[in-house]
């Protein structure tokens, strides 16, 4: 929408300025890490231009055989007696890491430490998570949304700089219709069983989605409350399939 419709010039030669800005200060940054030589953020190792050596991506902690709909440990791979009983209103999940060591480390300096940098690695290891599931693609991406007070304070959503990421190595349009609607406790404060309720209701989502397949992204999975809430809405707005994508796993739900 414009914010003068009486001046579409002004606001549409501001829109492509905005966006030949962007363009070219991914540009320089490109060349900037071409260029400058780059230490492994976990070793300080030389890294070429990546923030993570391939020693250090080779030992994160990887996801073993695990239920296809909630990323937990399961024998063979098979569907979990959880997911069987109460299946989640997502279809799949899928992570890349487990949430230990040095996983976690790095999740916990990009979320609280504002490493933004840290987003490009994190998206990597998703990416290629998802291409080695070969399942087919979803037609939409959403990160699961902070609330407005919580973004604020943050300065950015995590979960957003990741999944523009991915987007855009995949080449799926974002969805941008997710919204959370009242503030709520962080989830990381409270026990398993509050944290359903917590955060049940807690979104909606402004856009239709009829027959379409959407990937909702997020940092960490702990108990899928959030992702669940997340899928939740957007089935209600006509999503025919929500998958879960997921940087770290935890193993306890």
């Amino acid at each position: 929408m414009l914010s003068n419709f009486a001046a579409p010039k002004f606001d549409s030669g501001t829109t492509r300025r905005r966006g030949g800005i962007r363009r070219s200060v991914g540009a320089c940054a490109a060349m900037l890490r071409r260029a400058l030589p780059q230490a492994c953020v976990l070793c300080a190792a030389s890294s070429g231009d990546t923030l993570l050596c391939p020693e250090c991506a080779d030992a994160m902690p990887r996801v073993g055989a695990a239920c296809p709909r909630c990323a937990l440990p399961s024998s063979g791979g098979a569907t979990c007696g959880s997911c069987l009983a109460a299946p989640p209103p997502y279809a799949s999940t899928v992570a890349a890491w487990r949430y230990a060591f040095p996983a976690d480390r790095l999740l916990h300096a990009f979320k609280y430490g504002a490493q933004l940098a840290l987003a490009e690695p994190l998206a990597a290891a998703l990416v290629d998570a998802v291409g080695a599931r070969g399942a087919p693609l979803p037609d939409r991406i959403v990160a699961v949304p902070l609330s407005g007070a919580r973004q604020r304070q943050r300065g950015f959503n995590h979960a957003q700089q990741i999944a523009r990421l991915v987007a855009s190595r995949l080449a799926i349009p974002v969805l941008a219709g997710l919204r959370r609607t009242r503030d709520s406790p962080p989830q990381a404060t409270l026990a398993r069983g509050a944290r359903t309720r917590n955060v049940r209701g807690a979104f909606c989502c402004t856009a239709r989605l009829d027959g379409l397949a959407v990937a909702v992204v997020d940092d960490v999975m702990t108990t899928g409350a959030t992702l669940a809430a997340a899928a939740d809405a957007l089935r209600d707005a006509g999503a025919r399939r929500v998958d879960a994508w997921v940087v770290a796993r935890t193993l306890l739900s």
